[in-house]
């Protein structure tokens, strides 16, 4: 079975580049957001992290090919359809208890599920003879990174027959996750704004996010749990924690102290960070700590104050 290293994190938490970083390993494919591959790569076709559109990079194109014997091939509505049906978060309780879900669930479900199952098994396919053509030393099935993040996302993923499915818990300060939800940034591929949060909805998904990936860990899928503070203070602890995560040692990452050198990665959706390459010094963004006012920091504080203790030990 493929091992498929999902990070379960909240936006604004850094994941792109941790998980460009863990991809500097031979072996180890980022794939970047794949909850947007249907509308975002496949109805808009924007740009893949290799900075060719979706329609033309190469890598995609073999995926589809070989999953579906093409994109075209593929009923993207029907897709988008079953996706729409399953993929939110108040259906988690029906992927956990399916004996609760209505049939007509059941079956976009079932369906979604079959289609997801083929396009990761394509994915490992393609990604494996692309590493022996290129003779980077790495043999054997490799490690697919996905940081779609959602948590709904995860529990269908965790349904897959075919890949071993495990969560890379990444938590930050929710101080530095509200600060960094109320800023405008804009998408790198098409200059529209990217989502930006209020404070109380800030803390909300903060909570309610990271108790959920904790909810996967204790129904059986594998979880290691990493802060991203302590991943910017001390990179290669992020190696350590995915080595242990997948039971096993890989290649060293690409790191030389708080720098890391980065190839070019076929991701889908993320933060500007997907489309740079060479080297970048690793360092934590900590404006919230001088740029966020008092009185939300304070009420940030209060109330993630019991999760954030449990998060400290």
């Amino acid at each position: 079975m493929t091992t498929l290293v999902f990070i379960g994190a909240v936006g604004r938490s850094g994941t792109t580049l941790l998980e460009r970083t863990l991809a500097t390993a031979p072996g180890t494919v980022a794939l970047g957001e794949m909850v947007h591959l249907w509308e975002r790569s496949l109805r808009h076709d924007e740009r893949c992290g290799c900075d060719a559109t979706f329609s033309t990079c190469p890598f995609w194109t073999a995926v589809g090919q070989r999953a579906f014997g093409g994109w075209a091939e593929l009923d993207l509505d029907a897709v988008d359809a079953d996706r729409r049906a399953v993929d939110r978060n108040r259906y988690i309780p029906y992927m956990v208890v399916t004996r609760l879900a209505p049939a007509r669930f059941r079956e976009a479900h079932g369906r979604y599920v079959g289609v997801l199952d083929r396009l990761y098994t394509a994915i490992a396919e393609v990604a494996a003879e692309m590493a022996a053509e290129s003779n980077d030393g790495h043999q054997g099935e490799p490690v697919l990174i996905d940081s779609s993040k959602h948590p709904s996302y995860l529990f269908l993923l965790r349904a897959l027959p075919s890949h071993d499915v495990r969560i890379l818990h990444v938590v930050r300060d929710p101080r530095g996750v509200a600060h960094s939800w109320a800023r405008e940034v804009a998408r790198p591929e098409n200059g529209e704004p990217m989502e930006q949060l209020g404070t109380a909805k800030a803390i909300a998904r903060w909570t309610s996010h990271n108790l959920l990936f904790q909810l996967a860990g204790r129904l059986g899928v594998p979880r290691r749990r990493l802060a991203y503070e302590r991943f910017t203070a001390s990179p290669t602890e992020l190696g350590t924690a995915v080595d242990d995560l997948i039971g096993r040692q890989r290649t060293p990452l690409a790191i030389d102290g708080a720098d890391v050198t980065l190839g070019t990665d076929h991701t889908v959706s993320g933060n500007p960070v997907r489309f740079r390459s060479g080297s970048i010094t690793i360092r934590s963004d900590e404006a919230w700590r001088s740029e966020m006012p008092s009185g939300k920091r304070r009420l940030v504080s209060a109330l993630t104050t019991p999760l954030r203790q449990v998060y400290a030990r």
